[in-house]
């Protein structure tokens, strides 16, 4: 069973019109796409209604974010080992059944127990082994194209978070809570169980193929902009020797403020949305906006990190994190609704995309998994302490406002501190060979 994608891979590489790395990020893909079945994005879809239909608080309901947080902050060095050892293939597939499992159980969550069981579950598969495995596949198979992969990848997940959100909406709308848990759930096993299992190889080399497609030049490589006219550096870490950089802790204390913010208010916007006045429907086309905003924004920002230097991108992006959230206290109409989330859209696509690209780019190849199971804690602190902040504020306070303009605060501060830190560098980085 484990031969079978390398089978599949050998025999159909030669005889394809393009580079086999485009089936790995479409295969990828589709677990990107199907994890956003619990993402924050759905549940805000849910939020209302089940504390309408339970007599839940927002901030239990919001809980079970954190809890599956706190959780993959756990498992994610764990797995980011795994996928090393033992291959993003197996992992993401397996990941899947549980997925599709966790979320059709939802439908007879019906004490906050059981709810917890399953959308934690579904969180840590969201954070953790699809997070680090579609992320770490898709960098071995991409060097110099890794952006526009990674972009491409996360426009599936864009792509996944609309159809996710429509089918909860239409479900709740017509049949109940039940009834979109399991359309949901079922979909995650028809869309990604197949192509995870049958069509992910780790490395292009196992192939017989090198990263970008090309026929000569080395394989292992990275790229580390350190002026945007440089030739890329090539250069690879062991995960010990990342964990000794000042870089890695700081990508990792930033990016997780970066998430902080974005689970915050995701979690939250669709209350936050109704509470200004929208009903569900427009609610979800609200939502809707950011998912296809952000799938256009993976693609540019894809490009974007291709050509500029990791470290100007994560500022442009931080301050942008604070300027969509401030924004959201505009919102009084349905217009400024679909404007806003727009914006957050350009930043959640941002947060996507240049993390996995960033990390790869620092550190390398060969232990890609490991340094993103270790990069990927950080973004589980943000979102454990996000949605329970918004949760708390609007519980305390009857409004978002104390939470939202924390969030913004953090960002900014963030992109300060990414703006005067530096690459990691070796200390014969560039000594001749």
């Amino acid at each position: 069973m484990n031969n079978l994608p390398l089978i599949i891979a050998r025999y159909c590489s030669p005889r394809l019109p393009f580079y086999y790395g485009w089936v790995v990020v479409f295969a990828a893909g589709t677990t990107v796409f199907a994890r956003m079945a619990p993402s924050v994005f759905v549940l805000g879809i849910f939020l209302s209604p089940i504390a309408d239909e339970f007599g839940w608080s927002r901030t239990l309901i919001a809980g079970a974010v954190s809890v599956g947080a706190v959780a993959s902050m756990v498992l994610s060095p764990i797995i980011g080992w795994a996928v090393d050892r033992y291959g993003a293939g197996i992992i993401l597939t397996v990941s899947m059944v549980i997925l599709g499992v966790a979320v059709i159980s939802l439908a007879w969550a019906t004490v906050p127990l059981f709810f917890y069981l399953g959308f934690a579950t579904g969180r840590i598969i969201f954070h953790v082994p699809v997070q680090i495995g579609s992320g770490a596949v898709v960098s071995r198979w991409f060097i110099r194209k890794r952006g526009r992969a990674i972009g491409v990848l996360y426009l599936s997940g864009a792509i996944g978070g609309i159809v996710c959100i429509q089918i909860a909406s239409i479900a709740l709308s017509n049949w109940g809570i039940g009834a979109a848990w399991i359309a949901l759930g079922v979909t995650v096993l028809g869309v990604a169980v197949l192509p995870s299992a049958l069509l992910i190889v780790d490395r292009p080399e196992d192939v017989g193929l090198e990263p970008d497609g090309l026929t000569s030049g080395p394989p292992e490589s990275i790229t580390v902009y350190l002026q945007p006219t440089q030739d890329p550096i090539e250069i690879d870490w062991t995960l010990r020797e990342a964990m000794g950089t000042k870089s890695l802790w700081i990508m990792v204390g930033v990016v997780g403020t970066l998430f902080m913010t974005q689970a915050g208010v995701s979690v939250h916007i669709g209350a936050f949305y109704q509470d200004r006045g929208l009903g569900i429907t427009a609610v979800a086309s609200a939502i809707t906006i950011n998912g296809i905003v952000s799938g256009i924004g993976s693609l540019v920002w894809g490009a974007i990190i291709e050509r500029a230097p990791v470290q100007r991108v994560m500022v442009v992006l931080m301050v942008l994190s604070a300027t969509s959230t401030f924004l959201l206290f505009t919102v009084h109409s349905l217009a400024a609704a679909f404007a806003v989330s727009a914006v957050i859209g350009v930043v959640a696509a941002g947060g996507n995309v240049i993390p996995p690209v960033a990390y790869a780019s620092y550190f390398g190849r060969r232990s890609i998994g490991s340094i993103r199971g270790i990069g990927e804690t950080g973004v589980q602190v943000g979102q454990t302490i996000g949605p329970l902040l918004s949760g708390l504020a609007f519980d305390i306070n009857g409004s978002y406002k104390v939470a939202f303009l924390t969030f913004a605060i953090v960002a900014l501060i963030g992109s300060v501190v990414i703006a005067t830190a530096s690459p990691p560098s070796k200390p014969d980085q560039f000594s001749s060979p």
